[in-house]
């Protein structure tokens, strides 16, 4: 995961209050969350607009005249890798960094670099990413206005470094020295993003439509007579769509990471908007959630696929081809659910035999498992919904003990929890006599 910060110089009045306007929402910005806007929060500035900062700034230093295209602010944009962030599933970044110690090493670092020449420091987080804008006036220290001297190439690349090297406790690192990247303006990424979420939809509609489940034809009259062709043709159709849909899926989610990355004006910056662009305003995470549906949809037909072979495998279906992919996933599967099992008994917390299957049962729906019964009613059975594997609570056995064997060693284990205090307070009852 990569440190981001992104330095652009600021000159005139129009440039400064569009800055303003952007940073403070005084005019509606792209992708931002108006619901989200009370997490935004200025560190620094004392003004509502970025001009009487700089202003301000500027007659402290006792500097009044200046040429009229003269850099009068460096904006820098401080986030990191998009991965950096928890996300829900809308692609948005979880969570409150306002009073976070990430947020804090970002002004930490910036006012020990630029000290007073810091005038703004601005927290976004209404959009997909959260980033920091910061506004630093250029004054040297002996108290001319000279960008030039304070931002060239060599000290450009010595703050890369040392940004990192401030980032590091928090995983991120440095991008590659000498990168022949190039920076876009941001204006020009908001026009592109519509064209390219429009090419992403148009490669995830097939995927996106609703799939046939998978079925098993029943034998006719002709099929009785040679049961094991039968079989074969069905297998050899399962098998058939099963690999179709995987290729399809496939596909969908290679077409719509490659155009995630691609720019619609121009292939050589792609790698720009993959990984440094997309990265400070959320583009590529809004591009990544598509190729992420399709690889969801590629694990929900690998289960459907699995619980046919399992149901199959157990009578419910008759398919011999399906018992060895069966075997696999119980082997997959029931290790988890033993584990959950013996959980799930050390979690009861009562020795009252009217409750004790009840609070077991609870226990192990808190971990997503489902109860059925047998056809005869008289044996409970425990499911594991995904694969459909199931295991009998009266006759299979867990770390070599039966389900009973357990839940009897963790009543006595309870009841010895419960003698405790009273074996203590005997002994303080004989101290004293």
């Amino acid at each position: 995961m990569k440190a981001i910060c992104r330095v652009a110089k600021v000159k005139g009045a129009g440039s400064i209050n569009g800055k303003s306007d952007h940073n403070y929402r005084h005019a509606q910005v792209p992708n931002a969350d108006t619901t989200r806007q009370y997490l935004n929060q200025e560190y620094v500035n004392t003004h509502t607009q970025l001009a009487p900062a700089i202003e301000e700034r500027l007659h402290d230093a006792g500097i009044t005249k200046m040429r009229q295209d003269a850099v009068k602010g460096m904006e820098f944009i401080l986030t990191a890798s998009p991965e950096r962030f928890q996300r829900d599933q809308s692609g948005q970044a979880t969570g409150d960094y306002r009073n976070g110690e990430w947020v804090r090493a970002n002004l930490a670092f910036m006012q020990r670099q630029y000290g007073s020449n810091l005038v703004a420091f601005t927290l976004h987080q209404d959009e997909k990413t959260p980033h920091i804008h910061a506004l630093v006036v250029p004054i040297t220290a002996d108290g001319r206005l000279c960008a030039k001297e304070l931002f060239n190439p060599k000290t450009l690349r010595q703050l890369q470094t040392d940004y990192a090297q401030a980032m590091k406790p928090f995983g991120l690192e440095r991008g590659v020295e000498g990168s022949r990247a190039q920076h876009v303006e941001m204006k020009h990424i908001y026009g592109l993003q519509q064209a390219q979420r429009q090419e992403i939809q148009r490669e995830l509609t097939p995927v996106q439509q609703q799939q046939e489940p998978l079925r098993i034809n029943k034998p006719d009259v002709m099929d009785l007579l040679n049961l094991e062709r039968w079989r074969q043709q069905q297998e050899a159709q399962i098998n058939a769509e099963y690999n179709r849909r995987l290729a399809e899926v496939q596909q969908a989610a290679q077409k719509a990471q490659n155009a995630a990355v691609a720019n619609v004006t121009a292939k050589e910056q792609a790698k720009v908007l993959q990984q440094r662009l997309d990265s400070s305003e959320g583009l590529k995470q809004a591009n990544f959630e598509k190729a992420q549906k399709a690889g969801q949809q590629l694990d929900q037909a690998t289960e459907l696929i699995e619980k046919v072979a399992v149901l199959s495998d157990e009578k419910r279906l008759d398919p011999e081809w399906s018992q060895q992919m069966a075997q696999k996933v119980r082997e997959r599967v029931l290790p988890q659910i033993e584990k959950d099992l013996v959980q799930s008994v050390q979690g009861i917390t009562t020795s009252d035999v009217n409750q004790i299957g009840q609070q077991l049962r609870q226990n192990m729906e808190r971990r997503g498992y489902e109860f059925s019964q047998t056809p005869e009613g008289k044996t409970s059975l425990v499911v594991e919904p995904k694969s459909g594997v199931q295991i009998n609570l009266t006759t299979d056995q867990f770390e070599g003990k039966s389900v009973r064997e357990l839940v009897n060693q963790r009543i006595e284990q309870i009841k010895q929890e419960e003698l405790k205090p009273k074996l203590r307070q005997s002994r303080e009852e004989g101290r004293s006599l």
